[in-house]
């Protein structure tokens, strides 16, 4: 029997075995170029929908305040249109108007108008001395040229000295025909700008700007290198013009950026129709970093996998090719020594690897292991994988199983905890391992740490859902939050509220302290009312001071004062930011689910509307929405734009009510009240306008009127025998503040003729204390013109002496509501006689309103009153029926006492 060659086995063995170490190289190198390349990918594409979601984000939320700017922007107009088609523009009254609107936009600094010829004629605020250089621009054009040209965006003026750039959203003003009457500008720096960009987090070189349609940079966040914030340079890259000119208002693209040189990918997205852009960029070194990182370990990965195959591969081919057991105990070294190898590879891997036996049992842990987890090597060898954290034990067994019975190589992300609990986020690769005789005899996990890159990738998602400087949820979560809990509350038959929330006087605290200190106190709010709402709840910001809570699970209304009550409590302890102490209150309105609407929009305007009237109840208070909020409001609009035309139609008219000396029982003068004369709905009382008519600015126009009509009234009663009545006019604040009062009192004066010590003009006690100087200059003007000045509703407000003493009036008129119970309510008798003695020691004459019975009339007879009026003697009437009753009064004065 002839014996084997030993050699051509020898050499026939070698080639197969260089053969398979071939073809399994070339394999495993493809396969590993192919897992990094589509892993770069991955990467490339993550950055891209990274960054599109954060200029979305941006440019949604810079739309929503564009938006809140132009609601303000077309009052406005509206009301210049309403003061033109009453005889022009009163300055004062529309600089004070536009003071007001401007009061709700904490984000503008300045709001100004110019008249048609382009002058810079009224408004607010900041920037002023950039309104007349905006004229010469394109857009001024446009807007006076277009009736329809809506919100403009104008030119930016770019301030080289700061580095910074002036916005301006722009509106047609129209007179009442429809031609061009100005325009009104809000103003906005790019400091607000850059605060916007600012809260994204775009990692390390990654840049945030915002640039219009010449590709000029306006605001950029970071700033460049050498300080310079940016503002005017321009952009010079090729694929983005191209894209512009491609028509595209939003792409995503890979350019190296040629203001600072940073390669990055780039999002960019139109604000909505303006010629502005906005542009996110994160930079390839940024995104790579984590891909390296990971490619490495991948690296290492295969090269273990490579090792543990080519070990397996040369013990296989080795073992079947023995002749003899020298050789057998030649490979069995070789095998021993890459055993070795393996062993050292394993150990001073990068990638945390362990292996462990059918039993569950750990047999190999190396020192990635021990620098990951926390264990050392011979803490956990022969014990079970200490790694999984409670909750999580059925999920490690299921991938035992699958590997050991099914003999599956799984790679999967799963969460696994350190030696001191801390949790962190792991992709894991886990296949299994054979003996010599090719059975599965445990299995090996390769573990990476991903923490870092799954945190990235929940931020990215938080900033989508929630707002950036207080983290509460926005708008778009809350929303569904509601339509969660409207969906439960059908189905168990409960009701759901919305709390609208709006901070009284915050625009005061950013004016006096900077809007850094009404940051904090904004995020000090949120954190009060996170903690303080029920788990079931949410809380959101809805910009500005607003804030949003949802209440779920209601089984009625009557539980919510009681939540309202505990909001209150937290937020009127003292907030101490940057060493100031500042007490805060909220007006709140309530709008209920399914009681009040169906939708998330239609109870948030109505929350709104209720807020509106818990401010007009003098802040800091709460109502709910009821159907008659929606009567009053349409009542309101009604009255608005009928007193608009109700002064040149003609239809106000002057009652009268006698004032009857309590000495001689004659009429020594009349009141002059006005009345509305409705086309449509008869005569109004003026409780139902005049507040109108003072919110509006309409008072002025209106007190004007009332003073010359009463005036000429009087000098033609006079001239009809009705000598020696004084008439008694009511002042508006308003009229007040305009500062031309006494032109205007001149005016009717000297139109009428009327002997100035027969006018006297009332002002109520909250007139005087609001601006007391000014009030103060005004009154002795007036009196150098010989008229009477009284103080009406005497008692009701602040009264001081000591400032009674600094007015040089000639009358108190006693409130009514003192006067009607004061001879069955002896606190009110007591007050009464008080305010007569303190008059009679300061020798001014005193009235008493509301006399309705003869007991009343001798009471106030008997303390020493000098003057009354009331529906005892008569009820307010025009001029003909006051004439009328004059004349039967002076016959016999005692007819009524």
């Amino acid at each position: 029997m002839q014996l084997p060659n030993l050699s051509r086995l020898r050499g026939n063995m070698v080639v197969r075995m260089a053969l398979s170490l071939l073809i399994l190289n070339v394999a495993i190198f493809a396969l590993a170029a192919f897992s990094l390349y589509e892993t770069r990918i991955q990467y490339e594409r993550r950055a891209e929908v990274e960054t599109r979601n954060l200029v979305q984000s941006l440019a949604s939320k810079i739309q929503a305040d564009f938006h809140t700017i132009d609601l303000a922007l077309l009052t406005i107009a509206d009301e210049a249109e309403r003061q033109y088609d009453t005889g022009g523009i009163d300055k004062a009254v529309f600089d004070a108007f536009i003071e007001q609107q401007l009061a709700r936009l904490p984000k503008v600094d300045g709001l100004w108008a110019t008249d048609a010829d382009g002058r810079v004629a009224y408004g607010v605020g900041l920037a002023r001395e950039y309104v007349a250089a905006l004229v010469g621009d394109g857009h001024y054009a446009l807007l006076r040229n277009d009736a329809n040209s809506g919100l403009v965006v104008s030119k930016a003026i770019i301030d080289p000295e700061k580095g910074q750039a002036q916005f301006f959203l722009a509106r047609r003003m129209n007179y009442l025909d429809g031609t061009f009457a100005g325009i009104i500008y809000a103003h906005t720096g790019s400091a607000q700008f850059i605060k916007n960009l600012s809260a994204l987090d775009v990692g390390s070189k990654g840049v945030v700007s915002l640039f219009n349609d010449d590709f000029t940079i306006l605001a950029r966040y970071p700033a460049l290198a050498d300080g310079n914030r940016a503002a005017g340079v321009r952009i010079a890259s090729p694929l983005l013009h191209e894209t512009f000119a491609a028509g595209k208002s939003n792409a995503t693209l890979r350019s190296v950026s040629d203001t600072d040189g940073v390669e990055r990918v780039v999002s960019f997205r139109q604000i909505g129709d303006t010629p502005l852009n906005l542009l996110v960029g994160i930079s390839t070194e940024s995104y790579l970093a984590r891909w390296k990182k990971e490619s490495a370990i991948t690296s290492v990965i295969f090269f273990v996998v490579l090792s543990f195959s080519l070990s397996i591969l040369m013990y296989w081919g080795l073992r079947k090719q023995m002749l003899a057991k020298k050789k057998i105990e030649q490979v069995n070294r070789a095998i021993d020594a890459e055993n070795e190898m393996n062993r050292i590879i394993v150990h001073s891997s990068p990638l945390a690897i362990y292996t462990r036996d059918k039993n569950g049992l750990v047999t190999a842990w190396n020192q990635a292991c021990e620098r990951m987890f926390g264990w050392a090597e011979a803490e956990v060898i022969g014990t079970p994988l200490p790694t999984v954290p409670p909750g999580k034990e059925d999920e490690s067994e299921e991938f035992r199983r699958q590997i050991l019975e099914r003999d599956r190589t799984i790679q999967t992300e799963v969460q696994r905890q350190r030696r001191d609990g801390t949790l962190i986020d792991l992709i894991v690769t886990m296949a299994a391992l054979r003996n010599a005789a090719g059975e599965i005899e445990g299995y090996l996990a390769i573990a990476a740490d991903i923490t870092e890159r799954k945190a990235a990738e929940k931020r990215v998602e938080f900033l989508a859902h929630h707002d950036t400087l207080t983290e509460l949820p926005n708008r778009l979560l809350v929303r569904d939050r509601f339509n969660q809990a409207a969906a439960y509350a059908d189905r168990e038959g409960k009701k759901v509220a919305l709390v609208f929330f709006d901070l009284d006087h915050f625009k005061a605290i950013n004016d006096s302290l900077g809007h850094s200190v009404g940051d904090d106190l904004l995020i000090e709010i949120a954190s009060r009312l996170k903690s303080t709402v029920r788990l079931i709840d949410t809380i959101s910001r809805q910009g500005g001071d607003e804030f949003l809570i949802v209440l779920s699970n209601l089984s009625d209304a009557d539980i919510i004062p009681s939540i309202l009550g505990k909001y209150k409590k937290k937020l009127q302890e003292p907030f101490y930011i940057d060493g100031n102490e500042l007490p805060i209150s909220m007006s709140i309105g309530v709008a209920l689910y399914p009681d009040d609407g169906m939708d998330f929009d239609t109870l948030l305007k109505k929350a709104d509307m209720a807020m509106y009237r818990a401010k007009d109840a003098g802040r800091n208070t709460y109502r709910f929405f009821d159907e008659q909020m929606n009567v009053e409001a349409m009542d309101q609009l009604l009255i608005r734009s009928g007193l608009r035309r109700a002064l040149e139609r003609g239809e106000f008219e002057l009652h009268y009510e006698p004032q009857i000396s309590l000495a001689t029982g004659k009429i020594v003068g009349a009141e002059a009240l006005i009345r509305w004369r409705h086309p449509e709905q008869g005569l109004v009382h003026p409780a139902k306008f005049i507040h109108i008519a003072e919110e509006s600015g309409l008072i002025v126009p209106i007190g004007e009127w009332v003073l010359k009509e009463a005036c000429r009234q009087g000098v033609e009663w006079a001239e009809q025998g009705l000598e020696g009545l004084t008439i008694a006019v009511n002042l508006s604040v308003m009229q007040f503040r305009r500062g031309d009062l006494e032109k205007t009192v001149i005016q009717a004066l000297d139109e009428s003729g009327m002997d100035p010590r027969l006018l006297e003009l009332e002002l109520t006690e909250s007139v005087l204390i609001q601006d007391v100087e000014n009030v103060l200059g005004s009154m002795h003007e007036l009196k150098a013109l010989d008229v009477k000045l009284s103080i009406d509703d005497f008692g009701t407000g602040y009264s001081s002496l000591s400032y009674l003493k600094r007015l040089d009036v000639d009358k108190l008129k006693i409130d009514k509501s003192f006067v009607c119970d004061l001879v069955r309510d002896a606190d009110d008798r007591a007050i009464v006689n008080a305010i007569i003695q303190i008059a009679r020691s300061l020798n001014l004459t005193t009235l008493a309103e509301g006399v309705e019975d003869v007991k009343i009339y001798a009471a106030l007879k008997e303390m020493g009153c000098d003057e009354c009026q009331g529906f005892y003697f008569s009820r307010p009437g025009n001029a003909k029926n006051f004439k009328a009753y004059y004349l039967d009064r002076q016959d016999n004065p005692l007819k009524m006492m």
